[in-house]
């Protein structure tokens, strides 16, 4: 409950023209020096190509569908991809380790959990990214993609994406905590890809992606219907993601006729937390991996997603793998 109230209370002050205490300015100044010398990307040599999928704010944005959507056009194109995470949430995360088909999300977190199920590429977490490339490459990938890290500094990077939330922008564009911004704007001049998902004027030379609705099932992935089947029908809309109000328009376009209830991003779900939720549920696909285990009935349903990437990404990143490859030779 706590947990839901801070990240109400911070999307108030950061993205819905909140009053910032004054306390969140001088502590934004403190975090500001403390982060300045961490502002320049690293250096270090990596020993094959690492993709770096990030952002600049706190939470959300759509890094967990890029990655999905990055790994299987990497795979399809013949690439040996593996995928690095922190693995917030899960146990394993002291030493690397590869998600396994039957780990659960409390073993392993929710998003390396829907990553490894959704490209069948293999993924590793630690709470060290560093460690987790090594072992990946230990292990014989030869093209690494980590989910987040733009502020990892111990990961060495080949390349790095930023993406962006077109909707909700910078915000305030204030550094932590008076803002959501983990590093100021600037850093952005040092990435090699901008995305902004979805329409959003924060960046001048950013790629747009989008993310698409591809179909509602029942909670194990069978029952697949078209999305707009839904349209017109009251839903209860469940999640515990770090952007909801994403979830409910995305719902809310479809023609849905909602009920939202949020949850913190990454919430532990119980069964409980349905109970007086009468008639049909929908929740993310981030949300199902971690409900699958709790014995729910019928009514809950999953919304699927996906990102498409334009030309001008896959070209990007693909030319980027042909030039280290050369100069790797």
């Amino acid at each position: 409950m706590l947990r839901r109230h801070l990240e109400q209370h911070f999307n108030r002050v950061w993205y819905q023209h909140g009053r910032v205490p004054l306390f969140y300015r001088a502590l934004a100044q403190v975090y500001k020096t403390w982060v300045k010398p961490r502002c320049k990307r690293p250096t270090l040599t990596a020993p094959v190509p690492v993709i770096v999928v990030g952002n600049l704010t706190v939470g959300g944005g759509g890094k967990t569908p890029l990655v999905i959507a990055l790994a299987r056009h990497l795979s399809s194109a013949g690439y040996q991809v593996a995928v690095i995470s922190r693995g917030y949430g899960g146990r394993r995360r002291t030493l690397p380790y590869q998600v396994q088909a039957n780990d659960t999300a409390a073993m392993v977190g929710d998003e390396p959990l829907l990553i490894a199920e959704q490209t069948g590429a293999p993924v590793w977490v630690c709470s060290k990214r560093s460690e987790a490339l090594a072992a990946a490459v230990k292990a014989g990938v030869k093209v690494v993609i980590s989910d987040d890290g733009l502020q990892h500094l111990a990961l060495p990077r080949t390349f790095e994406i930023c993406l962006l939330d077109g909707a909700r922008g910078f915000g305030n564009g204030e550094l932590l905590p008076a803002g959501p911004l983990r590093q100021p704007q600037d850093r952005l001049a040092d990435v090699d890809l901008v995305l902004v998902k979805g329409e959003g004027q924060v960046a001048g030379q950013a790629v747009r992606v989008d993310l698409l609705p591809e179909r509602i099932s029942q909670l194990d992935g069978s029952d697949s219907e078209p999305p707009d089947a839904w349209q017109g029908r009251a839903v209860h809309a469940v999640c515990g993601i770090a952007n909801p109000s994403g979830f409910f328009r995305t719902l809310e376009a479809l023609g849905m006729q909602i009920k939202p209830l949020a949850f913190p991003d990454h919430h532990p779900f119980k069964a409980e937390d349905f109970h007086g939720l009468a008639g049909a549920v929908v929740v993310t696909a981030k949300d199902a991996v971690k409900l699958r285990a709790l014995g729910l009935d019928r009514s809950v349903h999953v919304l699927h997603v996906g990102m498409s990437l334009p030309a001008a990404v896959t070209t990007a990143v693909e030319k980027h793998l042909m030039e280290w490859s050369s100069a790797h030779e």
